[in-house]
């Protein structure tokens, strides 16, 4: 395989809010979650056992009145129902849709100023209404004057400094839910916020996107993936702000009628996508980090294009191995999961094996048992978040006293999981890299588990294990990512 060019992934680096305005949105927050949060708190204390449900409703009100960024957190909430629960996701599938869409005034300053010519001079038609409308950027359907039909993504004004506002928000005020209520879903937000920071500084630099079509384009093409299409970034037309590419039309991988009325089978096609991925993976420490329907379209000639590429996910070195190790060992290398133990031990230090309190044998074995499956199993049989969600030992640890004692064993286990989750935040094992990298990694096997449900529930994630042996003999010659300190990066 020929290695891919260089992928430059340049964050940018938020402007520093103004005191004044953080504290108006804390104020705001902190009004909005004891509005909505505060019967939590006060059932938990009174030692009363609260539904997930009511969680999770509690905290998308809280999303829904603050909106901007907490909304595109909400949103990752809703798009992971395998990771969050189908309940939780659900109660955030609310903030998935109805973002408004960019006026279209500031849409038309923002091309020109960034392109710099007016836009009668840039498009032969521009729709006013988008194609798609999120909470960074909005994607509009244009002609070009030579006739070509492209998208044209746009970011938001001043999305950059309501960004850095809310960021500065949500730190304080999910650590104090996450660490003092610290059940269902408020539990994991601590863990989370400085991966969403991280990917949103990314996002807002559209010229990171470009890169990453190219990339991943020269990736599919030697491996022969032809079946495998990303959109494709004009020239003179991307910038950091605005970014053209060529018009993919087709219907969601998930819209299965309308695949069947075109006649199209996309069980190779959804193998294809599936390779494509683990060999960026593999190869790279570098794979595509939002591969949910919305982004994987079936078109008309029987191809399967991966758009929006403003989220790449990076593995570190410690979860480029464990996910190497994972897969040599799924092959039948027996020494491997003694590595992929080592790996997560690094990365959790001693919290997890001592709440166990399993011996190291008994967790490479406890680990091999857990994972194994997932890839060796049919698609309708397993459930792929498995690889990354915590198992529930406090459930192990604390036990059921009967129903007699419900709501001392509920009360009992809330302090369990609270206590846990203190010891990892003490302990330095959440928000690590290889945190980030790994739920990244699950969030992606879970759209994959959907897909190969609905088109084939016979066969395992492993479907062939000849692939992956080549995929794992491959090796990049070259870095995969890099982050520059200079300003010249080609467009």
């Amino acid at each position: 395989m020929t290695p891919p060019p260089e992928l430059l992934i340049r964050p940018v680096d938020l402007p520093r809010p103004r005191g004044s305005d953080v504290w108006r949105r804390l104020a705001q927050a902190a009004w909005s979650s004891t509005r909505h949060l505060a019967q939590i708190g006060g059932s938990a204390a009174r030692r009363k056992p609260v539904d997930a449900r009511v969680i999770a409703n509690a905290v998308r009100a809280v999303f829904d009145d603050l909106g901007g960024t907490f909304s595109k957190f909400g949103q990752l909430i809703g798009s992971a129902p395998s990771l969050f629960g189908d309940d939780v996701a659900a109660s955030f599938r609310s903030t998935l849709d109805g973002v408004a869409p960019i006026p279209f005034p500031q849409v038309r300053a923002t091309v020109e100023e960034a392109l710099g010519l007016p836009m009668s001079r840039l498009f032969a038609s521009f729709d006013e209404q988008p194609i798609a409308a999120a909470s960074v950027a909005a994607v509009h359907r244009a002609v070009l004057l030579d006739g070509r039909t492209v998208a044209v993504k746009v970011l938001r004004p001043d999305v950059e400094y309501a960004m850095a506002v809310d960021l500065a928000v949500m730190q304080p005020l999910f650590d104090f839910l996450g660490h003092q209520i610290a059940i269902g879903v408020l539990g994991e937000l601590p863990a989370l916020i400085s991966g969403l920071a991280e990917q949103l500084s990314e996002e807002l630099d559209l010229r990171n996107e470009a890169r990453s079509m190219r990339w991943f384009d020269h990736l599919c093409g030697s491996l022969d993936l032809e079946r495998v299409v990303v959109p494709t970034p004009i020239d003179g037309f991307v910038t950091r702000r605005v970014l053209a590419m060529t018009y993919i039309d087709g219907v969601s991988v998930d819209a299965v009628a309308e695949i069947e009325a075109m006649g199209i089978d996309p069980a190779p096609l959804v193998q294809d996508c599936v390779r494509a991925w683990f060999a960026s993976a593999l190869t790279t420490g570098a794979f595509h980090g939002d591969v949910h329907a919305g982004n994987l379209l079936i078109t008309p000639d029987s191809k399967l294009a991966i758009l929006d590429w403003g989220i790449v996910g990076r593995f570190d070195d410690h979860t480029k191995r464990f996910f190497r190790r994972m897969i040599e060992g799924v092959l039948g290398d027996e020494t491997a999961w003694a590595d992929v133990w080592t790996e997560m031990e690094i990365a959790y230090g001693p919290v997890m094996q001592e709440n166990l309190g399993l011996t190291d044998e008994q967790m490479v074995q406890l680990i091999r048992m857990q994972i194994e499956p997932l890839f060796l199993r049919p698609f309708g049989e397993v459930k792929l978040s498995d690889l990354i969600t915590n198992t529930n030992t406090t459930r192990e640890m604390v036990g059921a006293n009967g129903p007699n004692d419900a709501k001392k064993s509920w009360y009992a286990m809330w302090q369990a999981e609270r206590e846990f989750r203190r010891g990892q935040r003490d302990s330095g094992s959440r928000d690590t890299g290889f945190d980030r990298g790994t739920f990244l990694l699950g969030k992606q096997l879970v759209y994959f588990e959907r897909y190969g449900k609905l088109f084939m529930p016979e066969s395992p994630l492993m479907w062939d294990p000849s692939v992956f042996r080549r995929l794992l003999d491959e090796t990049a010659t070259q870095a995969p990512i890099q982050t520059p300190t200079d300003e010249a990066i080609p467009a």
